[in-house]
């Protein structure tokens, strides 16, 4: 049986070439000699080392997206919030499916995206943890869930602030601990402060609304109304 391809980049030819070998199969001397080589240069040439490099790239590359994809199915099944969110979802009408999920390679700009037409991106090249793409995950739902329910314009700079700020406050992305490894330690209202920052900062990324004080006038006109709307939630999670 042949292993998947994983989508949006592809390191290796999947016509020509196998995908790389599960590391198991290789040989461990060999194996760190290589890669010895490849961070030394020790009796290779400039040529030899891009290709090593390419090599030890494309071995990485692809284990993190079968991770992500085990990852993310396993959430699927036995996460509390995902599994939630994703019956609510059905019962609007909405309902996704692991193929509306895709690990994807991103920027250093962000861990996850969510699009109308495409679902929900898991940026697998910028996830630091399982805790961590279970509240990516479950951010980005929380924006289908409001496209779904609302019809939300991202065009629109005050629909925008709002599910952000309901993404970024149910969904666990402002916990206390997460926030302090940010280094952001705030003893007055900290959620709130994580809340607007965190909006703020994602609607400046939206090029309707990154013009100079427009998206915290959004933020901070929308804020109360979003911020105390914790459907379909009963409280803040």
């Amino acid at each position: 049986m042949s292993q998947p391809t994983p989508p949006g980049r592809n390191p290796w030819n999947p016509e020509t070439d196998p995908p790389p070998k599960n590391t198991k199969d290789d040989k461990l001397v060999d194996r760190w000699t290589r890669y010895f080589r490849l961070y030394t240069g020790v009796g290779v040439t400039s040529a030899e080392r891009e290709t090593l490099r390419n090599e030890v790239a494309q071995r990485w590359d692809y284990k993190d997206w079968l991770k992500c994809e085990e990852q993310r199915d396993h959430l699927m099944r036995n996460s509390p919030i995902i599994r939630f969110l994703l019956d609510e979802l059905e019962k609007s009408g909405c309902a996704f499916s692991r193929e509306h999920l895709k690990c994807l390679p991103c920027d250093a700009t962000r861990s996850g995206g969510f699009s109308p037409k495409q679902g929900v991106q898991i940026c697998y090249n910028r996830l630091i943890s399982k805790g961590h793409m279970e509240d990516t995950i479950a951010h980005e739902l929380i924006h289908a869930y409001d496209h779904c329910k609302f019809k939300m314009d991202l065009r629109n700079c005050y629909h925008h602030a709002c599910t952000e700020i309901r993404a970024a406050s149910l969904s666990g992305d402002c916990r206390f601990l997460r926030e302090v490894r940010r280094g952001h330690l705030s003893f007055v209202k900290q959620h709130q402060v994580c809340v607007r920052r965190r909006a703020t900062l994602a609607l400046k990324a939206n090029p309707n609304c990154n013009a100079p004080g427009v998206a915290e006038e959004a933020v901070n006109k929308v804020f109360q109304s979003c911020f105390t709307d914790t459907r379909p939630f009963d409280e803040i999670y």
